[in-house]
């Protein structure tokens, strides 16, 4: 991975933990949301996980050699 990604990532990251906090203080002060908040939400969590997976992947293939084994 280079450098541009490894800071896109992280951005996204960034991003991503920041929406998903301000949600959190929103359930905190105002309580449950809103039927179509959540779906928002849930979307942001799939994204999060997207993210994730992907980045395992990448590390993965790094780690392996050039045989493409452990």
């Amino acid at each position: 991975m280079t450098d541009n990604q490894q800071q896109n990532g992280a951005e996204e990251w960034d991003n991503l933990l920041h929406h998903l906090r301000q949600i959190r203080e929103q359930v905190r002060e105002q309580g449950p949301l809103p039927d179509h908040e959540k779906e928002e939400v849930a979307d942001a969590f799939r994204r999060g996980l997207a993210l994730l997976e992907n980045q395992v992947r990448d590390i993965e293939g790094e780690i392996k050699g050039s045989s493409g084994q452990w």
